[in-house]
């Protein structure tokens, strides 16, 4: 039978076995991290030198090719330097075989790690022959792999890398797909004409109407090009709400009287959340042809409306003068708006001394009953 003080020794004798494991375990990550870190000091000191001298290092680093370390310190560079400086590291990372191993990687390692670390290289190192495998990485299982994939390609900017990224984002949840369409914002001007033909191709006015249209939208409202006028008039007269939304925010370019013309058709939308985004809209455009329309826009029923052509009223010409009007509206809602805006607004924007003026009296205070004559 086992007596009491045996179960105790053993387990002091456990504990203590357990206490010198940490200690060795602890003590052999302290020595690891130390190595690492005097590894990454030289792989710095080493890559400065060939970026600042433009010059072979002075000593042979082909083995540090399959060090980790190594690779973070190079990708680290990447992000600090452009040019010729890059250019040079481009060379180097070649020359080491490490963009074909990343490349090797993302092809076909398991682990999601693995494939993750090797597509954010080649997305910092953005080099024009990583574009097929970077587009073959827009299918990987992973979202944040393909999400990753889709920025690199949008670095490289390569305008036939468009499409692939459309196609893929046409089966993506949405999150993944504001992701993809934040990506291709970043290739600018050269993203228009195929966005641009997909909004037309893919049939705004369907019901419903494709799930990724909006976000495809929202990249041409971004990029802001007025090549794009026609497919997002096309949008904005679209059978779903959230589209109308996006075409009428991505309209929110000065672009001419057929631009501004739809967009006051529009504020009699059904949706209200299509009403508020238009008469935001309408700001940049600055013409006092739409004032009666956002007049009428403060007795909308919704309050977002009601604010939002406050708002737009208080920017364009002809604007205040309206708001200062719509004070005496029979409609309480609307002169509450009214009276909000020209109140957030201030006295101090105008140099005219009749308008500060105006704008004085809505700063005093109400008459007591004291003061009543």
């Amino acid at each position: 039978m086992i007596s009491l003080s045996q179960v105790v020794l053993f387990l002091v004798a456990l504990t203590i076995a357990a206490m010198a494991t940490l200690f060795v375990v602890k003590l052999s990550r302290h020595y690891r991290e130390r190595k690492e870190a005097f590894r990454g000091a030289v792989y710095i000191s080493t890559l400065g030198e060939i970026v600042t001298r433009s010059m072979e290092p002075s000593h042979d680093i082909d083995a540090w090719a399959d060090d980790p370390a190594f690779h973070d310190t190079l990708i680290d560079f990447f992000t600090l330097v452009a040019g010729e400086e890059q250019r040079i590291l481009v060379d180097l990372a070649d020359r080491l075989h490490m963009i074909d191993r990343f490349h090797d990687d993302l092809a076909n390692a398991h682990r999601i790690s693995t494939r993750l670390r090797a597509v954010a290289a080649l997305a910092v190192i953005a080099t024009p022959k990583s574009r097929p495998h970077l587009i073959a990485a827009l299918s990987d299982s992973s979202p944040e792999v393909r999400i990753e994939a889709a920025a690199g390609l949008s670095i490289i900017g390569h305008e036939d890398d468009v499409r692939p990224i459309v196609a893929a984002l046409e089966n993506e949840d949405p999150w993944v797909a504001e992701r993809f369409a934040d990506a291709l914002v970043r290739f600018g001007k050269v993203a228009v004409p195929t966005l641009s033909n997909y909004v037309l191709i893919a049939g705004p006015l369907l019901d419903p109407a494709p799930r990724q249209l909006p976000a495809v939208v929202r990249c041409l409202g971004q990029i802001g090009d007025p090549r794009a006028v026609t497919a997002l008039l096309t949008a904005l007269d679209g059978t779903d709400a959230q589209l109308r939304i996006r075409a009428a925010a991505a309209l929110g370019h000065p672009w001419g009287l057929r631009v501004l013309d739809a967009l006051l058709r529009r504020t009699s939308d059904p949706d209200w959340r299509v009403r508020a985004q238009v008469v935001t809209a309408l700001a940049p455009h600055n013409d006092p042809s739409s004032v009666p329309v956002l007049v009428a826009a403060l007795t909308d029923q919704a309050w977002w409306v009601r604010q939002n052509a406050a708002a737009t009223l208080g920017t364009i010409d002809g604007g205040i003068e309206a708001l200062f009007k719509a004070l005496d509206h029979e409609d309480r809602y609307a002169a509450d708006a009214a009276r909000a805006q020209l109140m957030a607004r201030g006295p101090k924007e105008h140099d005219n001394p009749s308008m500060a003026a105006r704008f004085a009296e809505l700063y005093q205070p109400a008459a007591g009953p004291d003061e009543v004559t």
